[in-house]
């Protein structure tokens, strides 16, 4: 993550404008013509797929082909252990625990799902992706990792409603990365199946590219939010959330927020 990654400049930049992507482009020159070519993929991709989850499966499939860990957002293959070391520390900081029940939406290759596997007890970890590439190499670091005998669930959705699953049934459910490239009414609809899915004292954390000037998206691939936008909307859902300061600690660009049916306690001081 650059040092700058959440200044209070980056924070009120609408990468979405034109003087934004001019600077960029006078600033990086390297990167104006994979962008293009990625912004004529995702136009034509958008033709094909008007739906955005029909379109991000798509834009998945597209990476995948050309490099799973990179689709997933990992430039290496150190920056993708890397990533997943950092989830699975915090969540495990919070109160990860073995007999637990975890719900991992966007599950991708498993870059921070192969350590749950391993630190749940067998059949306790169930991963949802809407993209079934992702999930096919999904399953190659389930094998490659020799997590087979964990027994976790690997499903393919068409949305993040969680229809499909039990009432009060996990103690923890985890977004990383997902909320980043979701549209509001995707977030609204997953928020909605979350709270009937979470038991009465589990957590969901998801991740999210925060903004503190005008929410925008780039490419109908990267959405940037405010906190308090992200935060009204669980409230709306008869959700507690709050704002977790201490993810802000790590190396990662994104933010993090923590929903519950239940009252979340005070943060340490």
């Amino acid at each position: 993550m650059p040092k700058d990654a959440r200044s209070p400049k980056k924070l009120r930049s609408d990468r979405a404008a034109l003087t934004h992507k001019a600077r960029y482009a006078l600033s990086h020159p390297e990167r104006v013509v994979p962008h293009l070519r990625r912004a004529a993929r995702d136009a034509w991709l958008r033709l094909r797929h008007p739906d955005h989850v029909g379109y991000y499966r798509a834009v998945m499939a597209s990476d995948a082909r050309r490099d799973p860990e990179a689709a997933v957002g990992s430039r290496s293959h150190d920056r993708w252990l890397a990533l997943g070391r950092m989830q699975f520390d915090y969540l495990v900081e919070h109160g990860l625990r073995p007999e637990h029940r975890m719900l991992d939406i966007g599950c991708g290759n498993l870059r921070g799902g192969w350590r749950f596997i391993d630190h749940l007890d067998a059949g306790h970890y169930y991963g949802i992706d809407i993209s079934p590439d992702i999930l096919i190499a999904a399953k190659r670091t389930l094998t490659e990792r020799g997590l087979q005998a964990k027994l976790p669930h690997l499903t393919l959705t068409g949305d993040l409603r969680l229809d499909f699953l039990p009432d009060g049934h996990f103690d923890v459910v985890h977004a990383h990365s997902v909320f980043s490239h979701s549209p509001p009414q995707v977030i609204d609809e997953c928020l909605g199946g979350v709270g009937r899915v979470l038991t009465r004292t589990g957590f969901f954390d998801f991740t999210f590219d925060r903004t503190e000037g005008a929410e925008h998206q780039v490419l109908r691939e990267d959405f940037y939010y405010r906190t308090d936008t992200l935060l009204s909307l669980a409230a709306r859902h008869g959700l507690h959330a709050r704002f977790m300061d201490d993810w802000e600690k790590r190396p990662h660009g994104q933010s993090k927020i923590r929903v519950s049916r239940s009252p979340l306690p005070a943060p340490p001081l």
